[in-house]
């Protein structure tokens, strides 16, 4: 991680805004600026933003999808770029205009939650061999089609796949649900997708600390990237085996956005500053008592919500970007305590 970066914002991605031209201003302020969504706009829901390039998806109703033999192919045998449309991806194409960016994050939904979310017309979920292959392929281009659009403009790039959906498909797969295809093949080709010269991050959405497979932590022991956690639900409270893997991790380049601001109004009982000193206190303890070095952890972490704010009121979303500038220093005032 540039050491630029360390202690400041990462914007998940989904927005609580009602007006797609309200963001710009204080997202390219960021330190970290980033390619948002507004989730209530329904065509940047972020299922149908990327489904939509595929002729078959209806974009009417439901996420259903029934792929011809012929777009099969063509998905998965051609290696041509393809960025959705600005419809669907607005910020992508407002951000680069002209402005040059140090730092510049991007993301897009990766290929097991597109097959958990869109099942075909019968009812299925897509969620087998074949499939999980036609999103692979049509994500990666995507990825490149994404870089190709901002890279003139962006000298370093995060690039994050979300997968909010992974934690249901290991279910089905340990479940025998799902017999073709193992969750080992899924992360494999999950970073697969990443393109060359970005950052990697990776978002989870569900309990980080049980994504395992017998003594496999896939998060950990994969390709080093920077994990977005949410450690407010899912306190840093971890065995040692773990705690060792996540050192690991933390020397082989790997990196954290610590999810600790709540996503929504509910979640603050205090400010917005007051309640990231308190979370950050909580979660560096957490941390040092399972035994991670918090040496790694100060020089590789950012600071983030526990999930995308679409549940946020305008009010809080606009707190939280605008009082982002002070994170870092709250951030290295509250690790220096342990």
């Amino acid at each position: 991680m540039p050491i630029q970066l360390v202690g400041h914002f990462f914007g998940v991605g989904s927005l609580g805004e009602p007006d797609a031209t309200i963001p710009m201003e204080y997202i390219s302020k960021l330190q970290l600026p980033y390619v948002y969504q507004l989730t209530s706009l329904r065509d940047e829901d972020m299922i149908r933003q990327f489904a939509a390039v595929i002729d078959e998806f209806e974009e009417d109703g439901d996420f259903i999808l029934d792929v011809d033999i012929n777009t099969y192919r063509e998905i998965t045998s051609e290696d041509d770029p393809i960025l959705p449309a600005e419809k669907n991806i607005r910020a992508i194409y407002t951000l680069m205009d002209g402005t040059e960016y140090p730092f510049f994050k991007t993301q897009q939904t990766a290929p097991s939650t597109m097959c958990f979310s869109i099942r075909n017309s019968d009812g299925q979920q897509l969620v087998n061999r074949s499939m999980f292959h036609f999103f692979t392929r049509l994500m990666a281009r995507i990825a490149q089609g994404q870089l190709n659009h901002i890279m003139e403009n962006c000298r370093t790039i995060i690039f994050c796949q979300d997968d909010p959906g992974l934690g249901f498909v290991k279910n089905m797969i340990e479940s025998g649900k799902v017999t073709d295809i193992t969750l080992e093949q899924i992360i494999e080709k999950t970073d697969s997708i990443y393109p060359g010269n970005v950052i990697p991050a990776f978002h989870f959405c569900d309990d980080w600390r049980s994504l395992k497979k017998d003594d496999w932590y896939p998060l950990w022991e994969s390709k080093p990237k920077l994990a977005h956690i949410d450690v407010v639900r899912y306190p840093p409270e971890v065995d040692s085996e773990q705690a060792e893997k996540i050192n690991q991790f933390l020397q082989n380049g790997g990196g954290f956005a610590l999810g600790v601001l709540p996503n929504v109004d509910d979640g603050f009982s205090e400010s917005v500053l007051d309640t990231l000193r308190a979370n950050l206190t909580r979660t560096f303890r957490a941390f040092a008592e399972s035994g991670v070095n918090l040496k790694l952890v100060k020089r590789n972490s950012m600071v983030s919500t526990q999930c995308g704010l679409s549940g946020a009121s305008p009010k809080l979303t606009r707190d939280i970007h605008e009082l982002s500038p002070e994170f870092h220093t709250i951030f290295n005032e509250q690790i220096e305590l342990f």
